[in-house]
């Protein structure tokens, strides 16, 4: 169990590491943030970090980024402020047909988001998809092998979306936790709720492990708030 004072530096390396895309380095740490702490205490907590599987080195430099470990803890320990009902209600009240509601939602969450949204009605077969565009304008994009990741993961996701074992309406796979072999790089954040009160309606919210969870999260808790409150 790490300490009070390690899970707060956690999290402000993974909040660092979201904005930046970059290692985030002990002397990046000290410059920005007053955790009371000398330069080589604040090393040595990096390295416990490191030890216990929440930090690695992705090259030889002193920065160290998240690991699937810390993107988990820090996922389950944040709380909601970000309110996205009103827009969502106003795209459910103007749309007649749960086919409208699903595109004009898939395309509200994708800009939102900036990540890469599939909605789907699977009884039916049926998919929207968007995000595309934002998405790939990420730093991770720069990479041939994380764009063919990317879009092998996307395909497979497509093919095969009951392979989701949803045992709760809102799920969170980071990383290896992806029940797909190329998901690994990447979080997909699923939902599965009832559209218009009779369509089974499942939402896949993709996008690298560095993506923004404080909004994503609250986007898909406002979806499904402002589902509940139309049954």
């Amino acid at each position: 169990m790490i300490t009070d004072r390690q899970k707060k530096i956690l999290n402000v390396i993974v909040n660092e590491y979201i904005k930046s895309a970059e290692p985030v380095s002990s002397q990046i740490l000290s410059q920005k943030y007053d955790f009371g702490l000398c330069s080589a205490t604040m090393r040595i907590e990096m390295k416990n970090l490191t030890d216990f599987g929440f930090l690695e080195k992705p090259y030889i430099s002193s920065g160290r980024v998240p690991t699937d470990k810390a993107y988990r803890i820090f996922v389950d320990e944040f709380f909601s402020e970000f309110n996205f009902e009103e827009e969502l209600s106003d795209i459910f009240q103007k749309n007649e047909t749960e086919f409208d509601m699903a595109r004009e939602l898939t395309n509200f969450l994708a800009n939102m988001s900036s990540n890469y949204i599939i909605a789907s009605f699977p009884e039916r077969k049926l998919s929207w998809q968007a995000g595309l565009n934002d998405i790939i304008k990420e730093p991770e994009f720069q990479s041939k092998d994380f764009i063919i990741n990317f879009l092998s993961f996307i395909e497979e996701l497509n093919d095969n979306q009951e392979a989701i074992n949803l045992e709760s309406r809102f799920e969170i796979f980071i990383g290896n936790e992806n029940p797909f072999q190329r998901g690994r790089d990447f979080t997909l954040i699923c939902s599965e709720n009832m559209l218009n009160n009779k369509e089974r309606f499942r939402l896949s919210l993709i996008g690298p492990k560095r993506m923004d969870y404080y909004k994503n999260i609250n986007l898909i808790n406002s979806l499904i708030k402002t589902l509940e409150e139309k049954i």
